[in-house]
């Protein structure tokens, strides 16, 4: 243990001692483990975040949604699951439970009714606003209060309001709301976003534009049988065949494909940061061998007092791997911190998640890397005898 503690700290010297050249040499193992990292995070990041959103919209175990889709695509006009399917689809044999679901990020249909503009909105519960590009938004505190506010997109200032729409009252369904926030959601012009303890007290009558049904589906049971049973029950006696279709989608059996999609990506580009981690191990073991070449002195002197072949051997080999690991440790770094970055660009689409694995990835590649193109020149060294040396 002893002597190989010195053999490391001899490597350290050495890696030092020639500190420009050994730089050089580490880039491509740096760059090789950082675009692996990189993506390794990314992708996990964005399997995760897909994983969440599915779970959220029924992908469990146990769970499946039932969606409902209109003739023309647009919103549901009335809700399509009333009490009495819900119970109809309750008698169906394997499912468990069954409720309407909400999903966050869905906005509910209501009317406008003021009198200069009438029309269809979309309602989006928030806790907070907190920073519209016009007007203070609303805090927790309001949403507690339950407030009558409420903050706007561009498009609905513009045309009711003549873009002078802070401080005054949007009707929605005949009730009054100041309007405190322009908020421009370009993918959905007509939305209105609103305290969500207001909206439960004066508004907790209105569907979701696209209203599901959540089943829990009983253990014994197989989850896509019953779920299509339950699509085609519905789709015969549902309240919401006259304007659309009921239909189960196999959200689990997505997922996988996604994960797929996304190890795909994942295993190609890290294909091509092997090149450089191959082309980066070229560099290490010419490296070694100029060393090799430029300590012969040392090693005569070694050989001198007794040092044998292994030792030498050992010695060069663990002066590989030192550069090697030193490289990925610098190139794990830096791969977290790229990550970290694309997180913070894009915080509301790139969720970057370091797994154990990554980590383990990085130093055995670099350990890896350092054994096998350090094996060569380490080899050449134990073989130089001290006579020849001398000679």
């Amino acid at each position: 243990m002893k002597n190989l503690s010195n053999i490391i700290a001899i490597s350290f010297k050495s890696i030092l001692k020639n500190k420009r050249r050994n730089i050089f040499t580490m880039i491509g193992i740096i760059i090789g483990i950082a675009a692996v990292i990189t993506i390794m995070s990314l992708g996990n990041g964005f399997k995760k975040t897909a994983a969440d959103e599915f779970s959220d919209s029924g992908a469990g175990k146990n769970s499946a949604l039932i969606s409902f889709m209109t003739s023309s695509g647009e919103s549901a006009k009335n809700n399509p699951f009333s009490q009495q399917d819900i119970g109809i689809v309750k008698q169906i044999d394997g499912v468990s439970d069954a409720k309407i679901k909400e999903t966050e990020d869905q906005g509910y249909s209501a009317k406008m009714t003021n009198p200069q503009k009438k029309g269809d909105i979309s309602i989006l519960k928030k806790d907070e606003v907190t920073s519209p590009e016009e007007g203070k938004g609303f805090n927790s505190e309001d949403n507690e209060l339950r407030k009558k506010v409420v903050t706007v997109d561009d498009k609905i200032a513009k045309d009711v309001f003549n873009k002078d729409a802070i401080g005054k009252t949007l009707y929605i369904d005949g009730q009054g709301f100041e309007v405190v926030g322009i908020v421009n959601d370009m993918m959905n012009p007509k939305a209105v976003s609103m305290p969500s303890q207001t909206f439960n007290q004066y508004m907790g009558n209105l569907q979701q534009d696209f209203p599901s049904l959540q089943l829990t589906i009983a253990d014994n049971a197989n989850k896509k049988e019953v779920a299509n049973k339950v699509a085609d029950k519905l789709n015969k006696n549902g309240s919401g065949i006259s304007d659309g279709s009921y239909s189960y989608n196999d959200t689990e059996e997505m997922m996988k494909g996604i994960n797929k999609v996304f190890d795909g990506i994942t295993y190609f580009v890290a294909a091509v940061a092997g090149i450089s981690l191959f082309i980066a191990g070229i560099g290490v073991m010419n490296v070694m061998y100029i060393s090799v070449t430029e300590r012969t002195e040392e090693i005569a002197i070694r050989r001198a007092f007794g040092a044998k072949s292994r030792d030498i051997e050992l010695q060069f080999l663990v002066e590989s791997v030192v550069l090697c690991v030193l490289g990925g440790l610098i190139g794990l770094i830096l791969g977290i911190l790229i990550a970290s970055l694309v997180d913070a660009v894009t915080p509301d689409y790139i969720k970057s998640v370091v797994s154990i694995s990554s980590v383990v990835i990085a130093v055995g590649v670099s350990m890896f890397i350092g054994i096998v193109f350090g094996w060569i020149p380490a080899r050449a060294a134990a073989k130089k005898e001290l006579i020849d040396i001398i000679k």
